[in-house]
């Protein structure tokens, strides 16, 4: 009888909300008989997971203490996590305003290498690591990956010419892949369609809180070059690497395999009671019977094949590569920007921290709208509008233009670098389904946020230093391109949703039996899957 549910999950991944009769997920499906009808069969799909219990009720105040608890005990300690990834993935930058260049003997033009070489294998390992993350569970490929990129991390100590930056370069990209969209798929199991884009501008939050400290940290490790004879940038990486380490250790016994398995090792009791457990897993399937399933599985290639040609992904992350090109030459070489404008290198580190944190307030306020007014599209343009406008002001203004003014527009350029970032997450994850395919959709949108950074990365060259006027307008004319994605992938999906309803509309109860019968339709491609707008 389980096998044979599961072949029926699998085959129907309906997200309607059943729970809220009045919303839009339930409109296409027309009257109260229909109504009924997807009521039967959510209660069918739900019998996948022995948590669920289809005629459970709670009210908005227990719901709520269980959301919290998974934002104390879950999102924290990713949030801590995603901090070491982000000091290990940033500290080249810190490096930079050190000697590493003079020691290693090596060019900007070499360092702008090493970062395409980091991304070159981050993307190619992406979906291979997604893929092991499905069948081995989120809580244990997570903590292994980022013991081993922090040994890589703290390995860099023995970097000593071009070709050893190359392959340490590599090995830290490689390991660090498949991090974020697993982070993301996991965040999935705990939290509701609506709920995520915040949950992600949370979790990306500590991105902005790890550059901050990130120049506080070099500011004083920079300072041990000499010690042990060493040099600073080879302490940097040492200190941080270990950290890493440490904290991906002890994440295999904090991190839970989901909602209903939270007690044991450094959870001790546990983070739910057993009414929590039902609660936290039937609320999530009524807004997604694809989370039914609570079985590990191999991706089925069917699901990569879907995810790679589905015409409704790929706008996303076009808005992705455009939207973020401007993040690696604006965020990445802030620092080697200040000092070639003549400020203290040291310092210079310090001075980046306004932007960082500027840019996770930007971030929350556009995420805590966006999933306020669920609305995705709109949000995304506005938030990319705000820094299009950030990168023009830093284009035009004039030669000779006092270092101060420049420095007040790069920090409001660094607050708007990733804003729209978690809503864009977001809203791949609220629109794919099923499971296998909402991974490998997520692991395409880091590829191509990663892959954005090497054409980023090639934006700002020596000949147009230290203003960088040319390569402004080129992150200009990306932004307007970004503008125009979002909007397009507004329309797009709305024309989609209404396209579904007319040829729905007059449908009885038994033309959505044989539709459920006779369709070879998985998830979105479904008639009665209702995209996000």
């Amino acid at each position: 009888m389980s096998s044979e549910k599961q072949e029926v999950y699998e085959h129907n991944g309906l997200p309607v909300d059943l729970e809220h009769k009045g919303s839009d997920a339930s409109s296409s499906l027309n009257g109260d008989t229909q109504a009924d009808y997807a009521d039967e069969k959510l209660r069918v799909l739900g019998q996948v997971n022995p948590h669920y219990d289809h005629d459970l009720t709670w009210t908005p105040a227990e719901e709520k203490e269980v959301v919290r608890i998974f934002d104390l005990k879950i999102l924290s300690w990713i949030g801590v996590m995603f901090f070491f990834l982000q000091l290990d993935r940033g500290n080249m930058s810190n490096a930079l305003t050190d000697n590493i260049m003079v020691d290693l003997g090596v060019d900007l033009n070499t360092m702008t290498l090493g970062t395409t070489v980091f991304i070159l294998f981050f993307c190619f390992f992406e979906i291979p690591s997604n893929l092991v993350l499905r069948r081995a569970g989120a809580h244990r490929w997570i903590p292994f990956l980022m013991v081993l990129w922090g040994l890589a991390t703290a390995a860099q100590l023995w970097m000593h010419n071009k070709a050893t930056f190359l392959i340490c370069r590599a090995f830290v990209g490689m390991f660090e892949a498949g991090y974020i969209p697993g982070i993301a798929i996991y965040l999935t199991t705990y939290y509701k369609r609506q709920e995520m884009a915040l949950r992600m501008s949370i979790f990306w939050s500590t991105l902005a809180i790890a550059n901050s400290c990130a120049g506080v940290l070099a500011y004083f490790i920079l300072q041990l070059r000499g010690t042990a004879g060493l040099a600073g940038w080879k302490w940097l990486f040492l200190i941080e690497g270990v950290a890493t380490t440490f904290v991906g250790a002890l994440s295999f016994f904090i991190l839970p395999e989901g909602p209903t398995a939270t007690r044991g090792y450094l959870r001790f009791a546990g983070y739910l009671t057993e009414r929590q457990e039902l609660i936290a897993i039937t609320r999530l399937i009524r807004d997604d019977p694809s989370k039914a399933d609570p079985s590990k599985k191999i991706v089925p290639k069917a699901d990569i094949w879907r995810a790679v040609k589905s015409p409704r992904i790929w706008p996303n992350l076009l808005i992705g590569f455009f939207g973020l090109l401007p993040s690696t030459p604006i965020g990445g070489f802030a620092p080697l920007i200040l000092k070639m404008l003549g400020f203290n290198g040291l310092k210079a580190n310090l001075m980046t921290i306004p932007g960082f944190l500027l840019g996770l307030a930007v971030m929350s306020l556009v995420s805590y709208s966006s999933d306020k007014f669920n609305e995705r599209a709109f949000h995304g343009a506005a938030a990319t509008f705000y820094y299009a406008c950030c990168v023009a002001g830093l284009a035009l203004l004039p030669i000779g233009t006092d270092k101060v003014n420049l420095y007040i527009c790069l920090i409001f350029a660094m607050g708007g670098s990733t804003c729209w970032h978690p809503v864009n997450a977001a809203w791949i994850a609220g629109n794919t389904a099923p499971v296998g395919k909402r991974t490998i959709a997520l692991a395409m949108y880091i590829i191509s946020v990663n892959l954005t950074a090497i054409a980023g990365a090639n934006v700002f060259r020596n000949n147009d230093a230290p203003r960088f006027i040319k390569g402004m307008w080129v992150l200009f004319g990306s932004l307007l391109i970004t503008i125009s994605l979002f909007i397009f992938q507004r329309y797009h999906l709305l024309y989609i949703n209404r396209k579904r309803a007319l040829a729905t509309k007059n449908w009885t109860t038994e033309d959505w039996k044989r539709y459920d019968e006779t369709t070879t339709d998985i998830g979105d491609d479904r008639l009665d899957f209702v995209f996000q707008v």
